[in-house]
């Protein structure tokens, strides 16, 4: 269930819209603050989107260690504090909405791109080095995996830098006929 009306929201934007999901985590806040700073470069509007899970206890018997609705409040509260610190910080020139989901995150991202008119999904991932380097968190490739928005790959410690080259990663599976340039010509 959204929380808004999205007909109510598409009248109300007037920016490009940065979708960031958050698990609350140090890299997913290092992930908003450039998502935070890309929205302000390009005057821009971001959707704060937290999905959660039921934590299940295992042991003989799993059981469910907290309810659904205390799980949305708490994501609710936490989102709301993260809303007024963005407010704060950018003096309310970024138009900040969010949303708290129970669901799998690639599924809850990918039902917002469906329903909304974004720029682009900015999210972090874990740090790896070596050979690892090139694997991504298992949320970060999900959810590139289902999306034809362009997804943002925050690694630790990356700020944000006005965007001067773009990488295009593709599988080169009917390259002209699936890949939009137009969105990254516009950055």
């Amino acid at each position: 269930m959204l929380v808004f009306s999205t007909a109510k929201f598409e009248k109300t934007i007037h920016m490009k819209l940065i979708i960031v999901p958050t698990d609350f985590s140090p890299l997913a806040d290092n992930a908003l603050k450039y998502a935070m700073d890309l929205a302000t470069a390009m005057e821009g509007s971001l959707m704060l989107l937290n999905v959660y899970q039921l934590p299940i206890s295992f042991s003989e018997v799993p059981m469910v260690t907290i309810s659904v609705d205390e799980l949305r409040k708490i994501s609710e509260e936490k989102l709301a504090e993260i809303k007024a610190q963005i407010e704060r910080i950018t003096e309310g020139k970024i138009k900040i909405y969010t949303e708290s989901k129970l669901g799998d995150v690639a599924e809850e991202v990918d039902a917002l791109c469906k329903i909304l008119n974004q720029f682009a999904v900015v999210m972090g991932t874990r740090g790896v080095t070596g050979a690892g380097r090139f694997f991504l968190g298992s949320n970060s490739l999900s959810v590139i995996g289902k999306i034809s928005t362009p997804v943002f790959i925050v690694p630790p410690g990356a700020t944000f830098k006005p965007i001067r080259k773009v990488g295009l990663a593709t599988d080169l599976r009917n390259v002209v006929d699936t890949v939009s340039v137009s969105p990254i010509k516009s950055l």
